[in-house]
């Protein structure tokens, strides 16, 4: 029989294992603290359980599903970028960023949902390898375990904005979400794992439908629906337009009902009619606008000058636009998505 990741096992499941081995429903909540909490690299180091417990364990499921092929640390040490290799031979990324000091610090896991990317984004460094398949719940919450043992920190915070489209691997996602915030799983708060998408309308709706918890990001990027085509494919099927219009028309179940807007700032998109599109299209709706200067990662993504994009900044102020500025991370590490794994692949073709 072809052993599973154990991380693939939701609470049910695992309830269930344990009820086929005549143990107690208990055993589950034990089982993933000491997976998560704990984050042992052996079955047998669980010491609760015995060692019939231990081997049926260890006969019936792996415990990792990544291996560690490298990682690079930026030099201000706010950003750390990781790559890991799956058992079938592909490349993902992973990015640890830190943002404050001391105690208050704020940790976040930034984690890759798919391996390559389908989208076709003009400014992912990801869309240019492609798309290779899905990751699994087990492939998603190992990039934050790995990264926890390999560090030493425990974040506070996970984003799913790394390599892949998380609403076109829904289910596996949602999974991996739920147990990260389960109390004996990663234990992290929904107000804290926030969950992107290029804007995928169908999986949107579904997720505030679900009444999910956690945060809702939507890459928008640019304004003028040409533009937007030209730049992210996903505008041809789901319309800028009728995210912004569905988007006047419900509240999601997130801490605040805010939705979140991400908006790379390119020099081509940070003009004064884009604050005043962005304006017509979301101004007044449960949401807030996240600015983020571009990682250049190619021709035809030209970087604006900082008075170029504190111009445009006030445009968006002046129009009582909810924006936050972003700090763009990790620029002397191949820090945007895909830079790395990329790279990793043209070194050994």
């Amino acid at each position: 029989m072809e052993k599973i990741c154990i991380k693939n096992l939701s609470i049910d499941q695992a309830v269930d294992f344990f009820r086929s081995i005549g143990e107690k429903d208990i055993r589950a909540q034990h089982l993933l603290s000491w997976l998560y909490v704990r984050n042992i690299s052996s079955f047998y180091e669980i010491t609760l359980f015995s060692k019939k417990i231990r081997g049926e364990l260890s006969n019936r499921f792996t415990l990792t599903t990544l291996e560690p092929v490298d990682s690079r640390t930026s030099s201000d040490g706010s950003a750390q970028k990781f790559l890991f290799r799956t058992h079938d031979g592909n490349f993902i990324e992973s990015v640890l960023l830190v943002s404050g000091s001391g105690n208050g610090a704020r940790k976040t896991i930034c984690v890759s949902t798919q391996a390559g990317c389908a989208m076709g984004c003009s400014f992912c460094a990801t869309a240019r390898d492609g798309f290779a398949r899905n990751l699994d719940s087990a492939e998603i919450l190992d990039q934050v375990c790995r990264i926890r043992s390999i560090t030493g920190l425990v974040n506070s915070n996970v984003v799913f904005m790394g390599m892949g489209e998380p609403y076109n691997n829904y289910d596996n996602c949602l999974k991996a979400a739920e147990i990260m915030n389960y109390s004996y799983g990663l234990n992290l708060s929904a107000r804290k794992i926030t969950i992107s998408t290029c804007g995928i309308l169908p999986g949107i709706k579904r997720f505030i439908a679900e009444n999910r918890p956690f945060n809702l990001a939507i890459s928008v990027n640019d304004t003028d629906p040409l533009l937007r085509a030209k730049n992210m494919p996903v505008e041809k099927a789901y319309p800028i337009k009728e995210i912004a219009e569905y988007i006047r028309t419900v509240k999601p179940a997130n801490h605040g009902g805010k939705i979140t807007l991400e908006y790379v700032m390119r020099k081509d998109n940070i003009s004064r009619h884009n604050a005043e599109r962005l304006h017509a299209l979301f101004g007044g709706t449960n949401i807030k606008i996240n600015l983020i200067p571009l990682n250049a990662v190619g021709p035809g993504c030209e970087v604006p000058r900082p008075d170029e994009i504190e111009e445009f900044i006030r445009a968006c102020i002046s129009r009582k636009l909810p924006i936050n500025i972003r700090q763009s991370l990790g620029g002397d590490i191949d820090g945007a998505c895909g830079q790395l794994s990329g790279k990793y692949r043209q070194q050994r073709v």
